[in-house]
């Protein structure tokens, strides 16, 4: 995965805002790359999320309701997973797929509490904002 879309991605996305060089450097080096192509499952409703959250850095994904329709697409700079991560079940609450071919950065929330407190309290104001007004 380029280094440089993975930068481009985390300024893209407002919850890594105001971060400092070496918070962004930190969260590149410590993350996990992975690749989806399309029509793939990247989170399945009801497994285990492990403790881990993701950021698309490229492609579209698709949020998925229990019946099976596409309720919303979100892409690159946009934050997953971490309602799961934060709910007590540690389950996923939603599924979502790969629209296109899709690449991801996967980051475990421990290690984001520990090394960058103040984002981890950012993404739980996330998640608490999106399972209050999303609907799926």
């Amino acid at each position: 995965m380029d280094i440089t879309a993975v930068h481009q991605a985390i300024r893209r996305c407002e919850i890594f805002g105001g971060l400092e060089k070496a918070h962004i450097d930190f969260l590149v080096k410590n993350g996990q790359a992975k690749n989806f192509t399309e029509g793939s499952t990247i989170y399945q409703k009801g497994e285990p999320a492990d403790g881990t959250f993701c950021l698309l850095v490229s492609g579209n994904v698709n949020i998925i309701s229990e019946r099976g329709e596409e309720l919303y697409s979100i892409g690159a700079g946009d934050i997953l997973g971490e309602i799961g991560t934060i709910s007590p079940q540690n389950k996923r609450t939603i599924t979502v797929r790969a629209a296109v071919p899709v690449e991801v950065v996967e980051w475990n929330f421990e290690g984001i509490e520990k090394e960058l407190p103040e984002l981890f309290e950012k993404l739980r104001d996330l998640a608490r904002e999106r399972t209050l007004n999303w609907y799926y």
